[in-house]
């Protein structure tokens, strides 16, 4: 890692912010095709009371308020192919550009799954060390690729601002491929559920290594040019001189092209009869898990408690998604990002609901919100 360019990174930018994808060096990612078009039916959409909590304290705000209170600065609501709201806030319009944060990695799992049907990635059950020799090791090699979109890979991974934390290395780290191939095995693979995005850059390796193409590249051809975007979008990268994209939190785009790629998820993979991510794969990526490796290590190491809803009755996390047990016969998951980033797909509704902004807000728990959206929804 260059050592001054990362410090510099800390000190100047020092905490993660929405307007960072135009510091960082960028992939561009473009888009092709026909723009998939929803019909506008705003007009004709009653916004339900929503009621949430702060620090525990109940809490009843129209939608539009709160939306405008906690820093958002996109809504998006889509049912059936219908616009019920489209709305934008602290100075965005529908062209503004929103990074994604941590809801890059749903797009990530899209890709493997994609890698998989094609046999670049073999099975998703063997280990990582036949794509990265490196981790070809006694204990490394135990490592397999679910263990690393699980969530439940044993390495070492230290949360916090400070430079040294594992979380601001990645961040803001120059040559992530190498900061990949030094992590330390602290458990045993498969049993700790522990948020990591060092399994993100090796993802991003195996990615790299099993289908010749950058990551950005990848996604462009797979994904971006199928979808009716109607702009194109950018992968930010670590430096110009490692080239090697942001695998956890570098995707920057519209809102409306956050929804069109909901909606994709939302149609098991298919956009205008095309099988864009394999039916399969979308469907096993986001169900409840048969197994949730356990969560009680790490319970208050995040904020918000992400480890806690995954241990909660209502919550888990599959393949790089975040899940939400509505009833036992009906689940809605959802792709999250740092500060309140995101895509709410719900089969049960056939609806996406798209948060993006600012900060997370006075609020407890946004998922809470998002499915009292979609709840409302006939």
């Amino acid at each position: 890692m260059n050592t001054l360019t990362y410090l510099s990174r800390c000190i100047i930018r020092n905490n993660p912010r929405i307007t960072d994808y135009q510091y960082f060096p960028s992939a561009p990612i473009l888009r092709n095709g026909a723009i998939r078009h929803f019909e506008n039916a705003t007009a004709a959409w009653q916004a339900p009371l929503i009621k949430h909590s702060w620090q525990g304290r109940p809490q009843e705000t129209t939608l539009a308020d709160l939306l405008q209170q906690t820093g958002s600065t996109a809504c998006i609501v889509m049912q059936h192919h219908r616009l019920l709201l489209d709305t934008y806030f602290s100075g965005y319009t529908g062209t503004s550009v929103n990074t994604s944060f941590s809801v890059a990695k749903s797009m990530v799992s899209a890709l493997v799954g994609i890698a998989l049907e094609e046999g670049a990635i073999h099975s998703i059950r063997e280990s990582i060390g036949r794509y990265i020799p490196q981790y070809d090791l006694p204990g490394l090699r135990d490592i397999t690729v679910a263990h690393l979109l699980q969530m439940c890979s044993g390495l070492q991974y230290r949360e916090g601002v400070t430079p040294w934390s594992d979380d601001a290395r990645v961040y803001y780290g120059t040559h992530l491929r190498e900061q990949a191939l030094h992590t330390k095995l602290v458990e045993t693979p498969g049993s700790t559920y522990h948020y990591n995005n060092y399994n993100l850059l090796l993802l991003g390796l195996i990615l790299e290594k099993t289908t010749g193409q950058s990551v950005p590249a990848y996604f462009q051809e797979k994904i971006w040019q199928h979808i009716g975007a109607e702009a194109d979008a950018s992968w930010s990268m670590d430096s110009h001189a490692s080239g090697f994209a942001k695998m956890e939190s570098g995707f920057n785009a519209r809102a409306m092209d956050f929804v069109r790629f909901g909606a994709m998820c939302l149609e098991n993979g298919v956009v205008n009869g095309r099988q864009v991510i394999p039916a399969a794969w979308m469907a096993e990526s986001v169900r409840p898990p048969d197994h949730q490796a356990d969560t009680q290590k790490y319970l208050s190491r995040l904020s918000p408690p992400l480890c806690k809803w995954a241990a909660s009755p209502s919550g888990y996390y599959k393949y790089l998604w975040w899940g939400y047990q509505a009833d036992p016969h009906n689940f809605d998951y959802f792709a999250l990002g740092a500060k309140g980033q995101f895509i709410y797909i719900s089969p049960r509704k056939q609806a996406v609901v798209v948060r993006f902004g600012k900060r997370w807000g006075k609020t407890d728990w946004w998922p809470g919100i998002l499915k009292q959206i979609v709840d409302s929804l006939e």
